[in-house]
């Protein structure tokens, strides 16, 4: 399984057809001070399974680490179904909506997506005091 899509939004939703729909992609936030509170933001994946996976149930896990990772301020999970093809790749999208994430100080944090425990891409956010 690869994954094709990894970003963090202010909202996300996936149309009739499958197509993602994207509102406000970032990678900085800023807070007037520490620690912030963050209201609400999409984690947007797209993740691609081949023909030898068809029928398959994956395990995603998604972190979220601070900047020497000694703080995990996220840690989800959940079982892919990966659907049966037609011979080529089947794409799977999953959101992550996180609301009120606290950032406990200004630095680098970074999200971490596995499947079956294999790291599949990262997403840092930077976080810095606002002036």
């Amino acid at each position: 399984m690869d994954l094709k899509v990894l970003l963090a939004a202010d909202y996300a939703n996936i149309e009739k057809q499958g197509k993602i729909n994207v509102m406000g992609v970032f990678d900085r936030i800023s807070a007037v001070a520490f620690p912030a509170r963050h209201p609400e933001m999409v984690l947007v994946m797209k993740l691609s399974a081949g023909p030898a996976e068809y029928g398959r149930v994956r395990k995603l896990v998604v972190k979220l680490l601070n900047e020497d990772a000694t703080q995990e301020l996220v840690d989800w999970s959940r079982d892919l179904d990966v659907p049966p093809g037609s011979g080529g790749s089947v794409d799977i999208n999953q959101f992550l909506t996180l609301r009120d994430l606290i950032f406990p100080a200004a630095g680098v944090y970074t999200f971490y997506v596995l499947v079956d425990n294999d790291e599949k891409g990262t997403l840092p956010i930077t976080l810095a005091r606002s002036d």
